[in-house]
């Protein structure tokens, strides 16, 4: 696996979805992983399109589940 950010949770990563997907876009130009351990410790795929609507999705959930 090359270089990779790890986080626990998706809510750790990022404080909203724009947040979230701002820092995706700079990690992918970089050539990093990102992987979130309570999705199975799986490394998304976040330059492809599924890795991004996945990230996307859970990252509008977890902006909002403290509410």
């Amino acid at each position: 696996m090359g270089n990779a950010v790890v986080v626990t949770k998706l809510d750790r990563f990022a404080r909203s979805t724009q947040d979230a997907l701002n820092t995706m876009a700079t990690l992918t130009e970089r050539g990093v992983s990102l992987v979130v351990l309570n999705m199975g410790g799986d490394v998304v795929d976040t330059p492809a399109a599924i890795g991004k609507l996945l990230i996307t999705v859970l990252a509008g959930i977890a902006e909002f589940e403290p509410d």
